[in-house]
């Protein structure tokens, strides 16, 4: 687990106060993104430039309804009720790690730290008026440590904890109407990332997305574009990869994103910066780097913010 918030908080601190390694002489323009050459490989070579003005970076997102969607950008909300073709503000001075929209119509977010030196804190965010007014709930994290919302929008609330255990909320007070469902079992430590059946396995100098079955398991890519993957999702018959790739020639790092469709066909983007994320929704997957926020939609790469 601390392993984990490690990597979080290092990502947190270069999304914010940095801009590195942007791509040389590329283009974004507002629906989709213009070729350039060798960056990506199967479909045509694709990516965007770094934005000049503000750092871009959307840190979670959710979907309230196909068209009606949320994400956080840590001490801003902002939402979108056309698909994300246009965005407003939720004005708040709040850090939010995650967020959703409970079947009590409430907005629910997550400020959380598992602390190294310094001390752990947990937060939740309430609003019954959708941003235009908030309380906040500070826990006693050595009695109640919440982390992340693993419940969809529409639904009744449901959090994990530091500890792995799944808590519904129940009732009215957000501080104490807290029911234990169970505990999720710790995975055994692995290098690799998996998503089961399908795993990213890097123990060589070749990444290589497999996929197992009862007797066997089968390499079906190797991933040439990428030097580190974070996370793997399915959705779809296509599975999803994000992370960091290195330039062999001069060394600079970019965002990693790739899809393997019908375990067939490998489509893989580099974007500008050192990482990319992915988030799995009800209706999308969403791609979300240091310059914006992303989604690929019949083939193609779309810029949303």
């Amino acid at each position: 687990m601390k392993r984990q918030y490690v990597i979080y908080f290092v990502i947190l601190f270069f999304a914010i106060g940095c801009k590195k390694n942007a791509i040389d002489k590329l283009e974004v323009k507002k629906d989709t993104l213009k070729s350039t050459a060798d960056i990506v490989k199967t479909i045509g070579d694709t990516t965007a430039k770094l934005s000049k003005k503000e750092n871009r970076y959307v840190n979670n997102i959710t979907d309230i309804s196909k068209d009606s969607v949320i994400a956080c950008r840590y001490f801003e909300l902002m939402y979108s009720t056309n698909g994300a073709k246009t965005w407003k503000n939720i004005k708040t001075s709040l850090i939010f790690k995650d967020i959703t929209f409970t079947d009590k119509k409430v907005l629910v977010g997550i400020d959380s730290w598992m602390g190294i030196h310094e001390s752990d804190y947990s937060r939740i965010h309430i609003s019954k008026d959708f941003g235009n007014s908030w309380e906040t709930i500070t826990f006693d994290t050595r009695k109640f440590f919440p982390m992340e919302v693993i419940s969809s929008p529409k639904e009744q609330l449901y959090v994990r904890t530091a500890e792995n255990k799944v808590y519904k909320f129940q009732g009215t007070d957000y501080k104490k109407d807290w029911v234990y469902v169970k505990t999720i079992p710790e995975a055994e430590y692995t290098r690799d990332v998996v998503d089961y059946p399908y795993g990213i396995n890097d123990e060589s100098d070749s990444m290589k997305l497999y996929k197992k079955s009862k007797n066997k398991t089968d390499t079906l890519v190797y991933l040439d574009l990428c030097s580190e993957a974070r996370e793997i999702v399915q959705k779809d018959k296509v599975v999803h990869i994000s992370g960091t790739g290195t330039d062999k020639k001069t060394g600079k790092q970019y965002g990693y994103y790739g899809q393997l469709i019908d375990d067939k066909t490998l489509k893989q983007y580099k974007f500008p910066g050192w990482f990319t994320n992915i988030k799995k929704t009800k209706f999308n997957v969403y791609i979300m780097c240091e310059d914006g926020l992303y989604i690929v939609k019949d083939g193609k790469i779309k810029q949303l913010y």
